[in-house]
C-alpha cells in the first residue's frame, strides 16, 4: 500500500498544511500542544515500532519523551503485541483524538513536518503503523466495547484524511456489536450524526460510505 514515499510525504505534508490552517484560526485553549519533534524521538518511535518484545519496547520509551505522539506509538506497539488485553485495549482507544492538534498528530505519526533527515527505514516503519491505527482502533473496542461511542465519534474527523480506511475498518465493529454501535451513533449531537449518516457510515447493513483514496 505505501511502496511510493515521495508521494506519501507529499500528501502528509499537503494534509499538515491544510489541518495548520484551521488551527493558526483558532485561539489558544487547553488543548495539549505539539512539541517539536525531533530526529533523535523519531528514531526511537520507530525502535518502539518495530519492537518484538514488552522488554524491547520499554527501552525505547524513554528515548522517545512523552508527546501525544510518543503514547501514541507506544500504546499502539504494546497493544500490537498484547492484542487479547483489555487494557492495552482501553490505552488505545482513551488516546482518540480530542481535538484538532492531536488529530494532526494522528495523521502525520512520521514526522515529516519536523525532521527532514529521518531515514526511509525509520519513515517507512512509523507509515506503516499510522496505516494500521483504524484496524487496531476496531479490535481495541471489540474488547472494551464500552468505549464505543468514543470510537464513533472520531469517525467523521478520520475520514477526513483521504487514505483513511477508518469507516471501512468500522464494518466489523457494526456487525460484531451492532447493538452497542447502533446505540452510539444515536447518542452522537444531531450534526454530528447526520454527517455520520450521510457521508460516513451507515448502520443498516453495516456498509462504509467513506473509503480510502488509495
Amino acid at each position: 500500500m505505501r511502496n511510493k514515499p515521495v508521494l506519501y510525504r507529499i500528501t502528509a505534508l499537503v494534509y499538515c498544511l491544510s489541518s495548520c490552517t484551521v488551527l493558526i484560526a483558532q485561539q489558544a485553549d487547553k488543548t495539549e500542544p505539539i512539541s517539536k519533534t525531533n530526529c533523535s524521538e523519531i528514531e526511537a518511535l520507530a525502535g518502539m515500532t518495530s519492537a518484538k518484545s514488552s522488554a524491547v519496547l520499554m527501552n525505547w520509551k524513554p528515548k522517545a519523551g512523552d508527546s501525544y505522539r510518543a503514547k501514541v506509538v507506544f500504546a499502539f506497539s504494546s497493544f500490537e503485541l498484547h492484542p487479547i488485553d483489555a487494557d492495552a485495549a482501553a490505552a488505545v482507544l482513551d488516546l482518540i483524538p480530542q481535538n484538532d492538534q492531536q488529530d494532526l498528530v494522528w495523521h502525520s505519526l512520521d514526522g515529516a513536518a519536523d525532521c527532514l533527515t529521518e531515514s526511509e527505514k525509520d519513515m517507512r516503519t512509523l507509515d506503516r503503523l499510522q496505516a494500521r491505527l483504524p484496524h487496531d482502533l476496531a479490535t481495541a473496542v471489540l474488547l472494551v466495547p464500552s468505549k464505543m461511542l468514543a470510537y464513533v465519534s472520531y469517525a467523521n474527523t478520520s475520514g477526513a484524511d483521504p487514505n483513511s480506511d477508518y469507516a471501512v475498518q468500522m464494518q466489523r465493529v457494526c456487525r460484531v456489536k451492532h447493538r452497542e454501535f447502533v446505540k452510539a451513533v444515536d447518542q452522537l449531537p444531531p450534526n454530528i450524526k447526520k454527517w455520520f449518516l450521510s457521508g460516513t457510515f451507515n448502520p443498516d447493513g453495516c456498509h462504509a460510505l467513506k473509503f480510502p483514496e488509495q
